[in-house]
């Protein structure tokens, strides 16, 4: 919340609007050879001790007051302001906040925003009995963090030189992507299996075009009914939020809509989990017609468990993200009514193509022309060994999920004829109204004569990915046919892996290293035996 002209901010209600006009007051110009002027310092010390509040000051190296923020008696929302200057220097501005009834110790927060945020530097206030006990500045100083301890006087000298003399020997890393939205990933597992699991929802994040920038581990027997992590843990999201300036906040995991809901009250932040996720980039992906219907069905079986007391939006919002809200209980009704109706009508529709699709293979069949079908995890170069081998100009990304919809091409080779298909690639714990919304695509794979699973050779995770397939052609009834298992990427750095299995083979789609040698054993699988 701001007051006025937004230089004031933060958790004002309930402060009187003489309290809020004192603090806009000091948002001024002061004598830039104090590292804060005396006036504005005794000021929000004696409102801190009034409120029982934090308050930051940010001021400008021309000793201007920039804005006053007010939070409660723990935390202060940060804000991220900037003098403009290099992407490689300190942003120009230095925050001074306090720490009522409490000492002015630097709490690891508070560094991580002297980082995250570029100021010249930090300080804590320590306020008791309407004084300052003491205080504590940070500043950014190469890799290191100097800080500097103050019991008694001020020395405004010594820390304004300070900042000059740690910009001097800092490297900061370049600005990030300011367009790419900031976002905390957050998982809980009582495994110990995060690393893996945030890794690939790192990979999902940024294909969606997210920038994750902190990551968030719980260890639980079970996830929290409630807000999914534990309180604590939610109080401890909220604050990394504002001093990151997070956005989006991705969980590791399909919420509930109680869940969901209440993460969204409490943080005010864009909650998506790792469902919709998967589900928005789909939609991204999807070109055909029939793609993007079973994109449209997948999107409303996963909303209608979502649906509360509270309502669900049905329109998209800031970039196909999802957000509670709204109605009551006859608008609850009336959007389950609503939502029921258009599977029906969606499930209808796709079962017209999936027969159009049988009907065209069912005329292979009787033409003698077998399928192969080309199947695996995610980005493990499906396409890329589909376009070597048929030159059909699918899309190649190095992002999870960049084919969507399947493709087939016919292949002549020496006199033998078949047909190869691409299909959707493979995640681990892909919700199951996706398998089913996807159920004539997979079917290709079900119907194949020759499975073709193509395996990313130099992923560190190969085992967990290879087994994550093997499950999926088992639940849909593809595990009995024929398979090679095709070794992908032998010229990327750390595939090191050699085969043990019957009927493998190492290649390179990108170079077509041992592609002709998968080719001979397609055909002696195929027409020989």
């Amino acid at each position: 919340m701001y007051y006025n002209n937004y230089m004031i901010y933060g958790n004002i209600d309930g402060i009187k609007r003489t309290t809020l006009e004192e603090l806009e007051n000091l948002c001024e110009n002061y004598d830039k050879s104090y590292f804060i002027d005396r006036i504005v310092l005794d000021a929000v010390i004696r409102i801190t001790s009034k409120l029982n509040r934090e308050i930051s000051v940010f001021i400008s190296r021309g000793g201007r007051v920039l804005a006053i923020g007010v939070g409660d008696s723990n935390t202060v929302p940060l804000a991220h302001i900037t003098q403009k200057r290099g992407n490689k220097r300190f942003n120009g501005v230095r925050c001074i906040h306090t720490h009522p009834n409490a000492s002015g110790r630097l709490s690891n927060v508070d560094i991580s925003a002297l980082k995250s945020c570029r100021f010249d530097c930090i300080a804590a206030v320590g306020v008791s009995g309407g004084y300052m006990t003491d205080m504590q500045v940070a500043y950014i100083r190469g890799d290191n963090i100097d800080i500097i301890s103050v019991k008694d006087a001020i020395p405004d000298t010594k820390l304004l030189d300070a900042i000059e003399l740690c910009e001097g020997e800092s490297v900061l890393p370049e600005a990030e992507n300011a367009e790419a939205r900031r976002c905390l990933l957050v998982h809980v597992s009582e495994d110990d299996d995060a690393e893996y699991s945030l890794n690939e929802l790192d990979n999902l994040a940024r294909t969606m075009g997210l920038n994750p920038i902190e990551r968030i581990i719980q260890h639980r027997d079970k996830p929290d009914r409630a807000f999914y992590v534990g309180s604590g843990k939610v109080k401890e999201v909220e604050l990394l939020c504002q001093v990151k300036d997070i956005e989006v906040v991705i969980f590791d995991h399909q919420l509930s809509g109680v869940q969901l809901k209440n993460l969204q009250e409490t943080l005010n932040r864009i909650i998506i989990d790792r469902s919709i996720l998967i589900l928005d980039i789909f939609a991204k992906h999807a070109t055909t017609n029939e793609g993007k219907l079973q994109i449209e069905l997948a999107k409303l079986r996963y909303q209608l468990p979502m649906l509360t007391g509270q309502g669900i939006e049905m329109s998209r919002q800031r970039g196909g993200l999802y957000a509670l809200g709204g109605g009551g209980e006859t608008k609850l009704e009336l959007d389950r009514r609503n939502i029921r109706r258009q599977i029906t009508a969606l499930v209808e529709k796709l079962q017209k193509m999936e027969s159009v699709r049988d009907i065209r293979r069912q005329k292979r069949k009787n033409a003698g022309l077998k399928s192969v079908v080309i199947v695996g995890y995610t980005n493990a170069g499906k396409s890329t060994l589909m376009n070597y081998i048929t030159k059909a100009g699918v899309l190649e990304e190095d992002k999870l999920f960049a084919t969507l919809d399947s493709v087939g091409r016919t292949v002549w080779d020496e006199g033998n004829e078949y047909l190869l298909v691409d299909t959707v690639g493979f995640i681990n714990r892909l919700p199951h109204e996706f398998i089913d919304a996807f159920k004539s695509t997979l079917d290709e794979a079900r119907y194949a004569d020759l499975l073709l699973h193509v395996v990313d050779k130099s992923s560190p995770y190969l085992v967990a990915e290879f087994d994550v397939v093997m499950s999926v052609l088992n639940d849909i009834g593809a595990d009995k046919i024929p398979l090679i298992n095709v070794y992908n990427k032998n010229d990327k750095s750390g595939a090191g892996f050699l085969p043990t299995q019957q009927d493998s083979v190492t290649i390179s789609a990108r170079t077509g290293e041992g592609v002709n040698e998968l080719k001979e054993l397609i055909k002696k699988l195929l027409f020989q035996q």
